[in-house]
């Protein structure tokens, strides 16, 4: 995986694995539940779907993802702190909770990192690791909730979700 990520890196042309990053939030109350998907392949293009019962809302799109923006999300994923984090599947939420995720796959090698999210702005002076923007109500990531290492490549691949949105 370190190096079909590295080989994105440096250019998604240089790219001789498929590499995957999936981002996924979903959660709520019956008749209140949100999902979100955006699959970024390293070949071809992004899928995103987005579906929330409350709002009405049910749409599925596919968009080219930019080279520079395979590139970057590349740099920014170090995939050795990544593998180095304690596994986190088995956390357990409350049911109705907004959850997230990101998964990279190489080949046959997959890491996942699961997070809470909230749908809302956290309050003046906190940071925000991650914001998606997929429609009225946003999924946020607050920094406190995201590992150091993983900050980076989390704010690259919002930049890159918000833009496929249209909403970036």
């Amino acid at each position: 995986m370190k190096t079909a990520v590295a080989r994105l890196a440096d250019g998604p042309a240089e790219a001789a694995d498929d590499v995957t990053i999936e981002l996924y939030a979903f959660g709520g109350c019956p008749g209140q539940r949100v999902e979100f998907r955006a699959s970024i392949p390293s070949r071809g293009e992004a899928e995103v779907s987005h579906a929330d019962e409350l709002q009405g809302i049910d749409e599925r799109f596919s968009a080219a993802v930019r080279p520079e923006e395979l590139a970057a999300l590349g740099r920014h994923l170090d995939v050795e702190n990544l593998m180095d984090l304690p596994p986190n599947a088995d956390e357990r939420y409350v049911p109705g909770s907004l959850v997230g995720s990101v998964t990279i796959t190489a080949g046959n090698a997959r890491i996942t990192l699961r997070f809470p999210l909230e749908d809302e702005d956290p309050p003046e002076g906190e940071e925000t690791a991650m914001r998606i923007d997929p429609g009225p109500i946003p999924f946020v990531l607050r920094a406190s909730m995201a590992p150091p290492s993983v900050r980076p490549a989390l704010a690259q691949l919002a930049a890159v979700v918000n833009r496929l949105t249209g909403r970036s």
